[in-house]
């Protein structure tokens, strides 16, 4: 117990009591996250911003007098122009240097007052160009906007009693509409998202540390002498180890905790409340999650140094970790997409599984026994790469360099 205690003791001394180190895992990273995170979310306000303050080019042709009438109405300002060459106005939108084309018939206002039973029904083609943000919101808010008072105007002329058409309504009148669970509501937006980023935090905190473990003591030479030190090998494999899980689980709770306290930055000044997230965790989740943190980071770090066992150099060992590390992504990313619920036996697929229970947990809707097979198969998995890295630390030819 001595030996695991003193080379635990060793590792963590080698992290905590170096200025630089902690900057580069604990800081740096959380630094980069907020940064990167809020320039997109703030990116992306200014996008919207931009296009709410554009002013559309439109071009129509044969447009009825009264129109210009029902774009005031429905407060969409736009630079409207006749159309003296199609194929050149065809050009520019698809070019983006214009936004929408609107093809009102010849005869329009006069097919649509003389009307009769059998008539072909009057077509308005609208022309954009989807793939030019402009010309899409353009889109969006004259068709559903003016276009649509404009035919609604033009309905009411012809119909006496515009609610004769009306059958019913939805939810006009119906403020009590939404019946849900807002704990369930909240845990599932951030179910959505935080089992991805716990999990890929959770091991970009052991990996770049842990690949140094024992490959780098290996390069630097200084693993030979570790080894023939009184300490037994067993000891030493488990105070990597753990010194592993204990910085990895530090550097996850501080990049979870920014992620908390940064949250409104990184969505651009969004509150809980406008994201739809009311969550508070009772003591039972909390130390289920608790719990499941400890078993992932145990299972990330018995992976890491099982590669870093196996591996000759620093620059192999990272070589070896990313395959794994694209894996704890995929993994994590399908979560945030799943809509139906896990199978029973999902919970069996080791990682997969911890992201389904954290998700569980914070929705309220992982059962015990879903929650014991995944701590389960996570700490049995860990244990027997545990062994996996001692037998390598009892060959020779393994940990020759």
């Amino acid at each position: 117990m001595s030996g695991i205690k003193q080379i635990c003791g060793k590792e963590l001394d080698r992290v905590f009591k170096d200025g630089k180190m902690l900057f580069s895992v604990f800081i740096l990273p959380v630094i980069i996250m907020v940064a990167v995170m809020s320039l997109v979310s703030n990116m992306s306000k200014k996008a919207e911003s931009d296009i709410e303050k554009h002013v559309p080019i439109v071009y129509v042709e044969n447009m009825p007098d009264e129109f210009e009438g029902f774009l005031r109405q429905a407060e969409v300002s736009c630079d409207i122009r006749g159309v003296d060459d199609r194929e050149a106005v065809t050009e520019r939108i698809r070019d983006g240097e214009a936004d929408l084309w609107i093809e009102f018939p010849g005869n329009f206002s006069e097919a649509v007052r003389n009307y009769k039973s059998g008539d072909a029904i009057v077509q308005v083609k609208v022309y954009y160009n989807p793939s030019e943000d402009y010309s899409r919101a353009a889109y969006d808010s004259i068709s559903a906007g003016a276009l649509e008072l404009y035919r609604q105007a033009l309905l009411a002329e012809r119909v006496e009693d515009m609610q004769r058409l009306t059958v019913f309504t939805v939810n006009s009148d119906n403020p009590d509409m939404v019946i849900q669970d807002d704990q369930k509501a909240g845990g599932k937006i951030l179910g959505a998202m935080l089992p991805y980023f716990v999990s890929i935090l959770l091991f970009a905190g052991a990996m770049g540390i842990g690949t140094d473990m024992v490959a780098g003591e290996k390069e630097r030479g200084t693993m030979a002498s570790l080894l023939v030190s009184p300490i037994k090998r067993s000891s030493i494999v488990l105070g990597k180890v753990f010194a592993l899980m204990i910085i990895s689980g530090v550097s996850s709770v501080i990049y979870v905790a920014a992620m908390v306290l940064f949250m409104p930055q990184m969505l651009g000044g969004a509150s809980g409340e406008e994201l739809g997230i009311n969550l508070t965790l009772d003591w039972q989740q909390i130390g289920m999650l608790a719990v499941l943190l400890v078993a992932i980071a145990f299972l990330y770090s018995a992976i890491i140094v099982l590669i870093s066992v196996l591996a000759k150099t620093v620059k192999e060992a990272s070589t070896y970790v990313t395959p794994i590390y694209m894996l704890v992504l995929v993994l994590g990313i399908i979560t945030m997409f799943t809509t139906e619920p896990p199978k029973s036996w999902f919970y069996m697929i080791p990682i997969y599984n911890t992201s389904i229970a954290l998700q569980g947990i914070l929705t309220q809707e992982v059962t015990f026994a879903q929650y014991g097979m995944t701590l389960g198969v996570t700490l049995v998995l860990g244990a027997v790469l545990v062994g996996v890295i001692a037998k390598a630390f009892e060959s020779e030819k393994t940990m020759a360099i």
